[in-house]
């Protein structure tokens, strides 16, 4: 159920509920299908800047280093090994987007086991992102995935619960009457042709 329809539900017209859910946006609260998505956004967030800090110091230490160390071999060996540690550490941030804007499509997409689809989508081959920060091809992939592993995405189907009464009177003592004292129910248990 969204919540629109929960407002409608507790009686606001639609104006009223469009006036809420602006008035949401304006103040930047926003829902999702997820549990706890902004301490897991805020999680990745946090690698990714993490990551990005330490690209850039790096950076900048090599840069000094190359400067101070015009004519000295064994510095410029360090700073070959740097530069080869930050290749690696954008590899690593690059890895990160990825998997970030991975596990943000998939939690778009309802779906409710994301490490193991992350894994499936893995599987199939390299992952990479598009010019728009996105995952190239992510919208045939969870569409193939749907088909695939259906039981991985929640749906809000709509239960329909059957409703079975009982039929009228209790039916314990059919045609007979109800025992008025603890002997003559005993009596009906136990002897049911006198209690007739």
């Amino acid at each position: 159920m969204t919540l629109q329809e929960i407002l409608k539900a507790k009686g606001l017209d639609d104006t009223a509920v469009e006036s809420v859910i602006g008035e949401m946006k304006q103040n930047k609260i926003f829902t999702a299908s997820e549990e706890n998505l902004d301490v897991r956004y805020g999680k990745l967030k946090g690698d990714f800047d993490a990551l990005t800090k330490q690209h850039g110091e790096s950076t900048t230490l090599i840069e000094q280093l190359k400067k101070d160390s015009k004519g000295n071999e064994a510095l410029q060996g360090k700073i070959t090994e740097y530069e080869g540690k930050i290749q690696q550490m954008e590899k690593e941030l690059q890895q990160t987007k990825v998997d970030a804007a991975l596990k943000v499509a998939l939690l778009e997409a309802k779906v409710t086991d994301v490490d193991y689809l992350t894994f499936k989508i893995k599987e199939k081959g390299e992952v990479t992102l598009g010019d728009d920060g996105k995952i190239k091809g992510i919208d045939d992939t969870i569409a193939a995935l749907k088909t695939q592993y259906p039981q991985h995405f929640s749906t809000e189907s709509k239960k329909k619960i059957d409703e079975n009464k009982l039929p009228d009177g209790d039916g314990h003592n059919e045609g007979g009457s109800e025992p008025k004292t603890l002997a003559e129910a005993l009596e009906q248990k136990y002897n049911p042709q006198k209690a007739e």
